[in-house]
């Protein structure tokens, strides 16, 4: 059988408590670059996909679901979306023949 262990007595409110002052802590360092050329560079890459989602959309017929998902990841200008459905369009392409 173990013996159950026993706590040590709480001290007072003002026995034995104190608060440490925090050491100073050097400042963060950026790791990313400025936001002037982070989000030209973002406007960028998002037009350039923009620009190959309407170029694929002209040869898919209307009636192709991954066309009408198309249309709207570039009505939302979803970079996600566009993404997904231009990978699987690009993926059905380069893919295996007779599928």
């Amino acid at each position: 059988m173990t013996a159950a262990k026993s706590r040590p007595p709480m001290p007072s409110s003002s026995e034995g408590s104190s608060v440490r002052e925090r050491s100073p802590s050097a400042p963060p360092v950026p790791s990313t670059p400025p936001a002037s050329r982070s989000a030209g560079a973002t406007r960028e890459r998002l037009e350039a996909k923009l620009r190959t989602g309407r170029a694929v959309l002209g040869t898919l017929p209307a009636t192709d679901d991954r066309a009408r998902l198309l249309y709207i990841a570039i009505q939302r200008r979803d970079e996600s979306l566009l993404d997904g459905v231009l990978a699987a369009l690009d993926g059905e392409k380069s893919g295996p023949a007779g599928m």
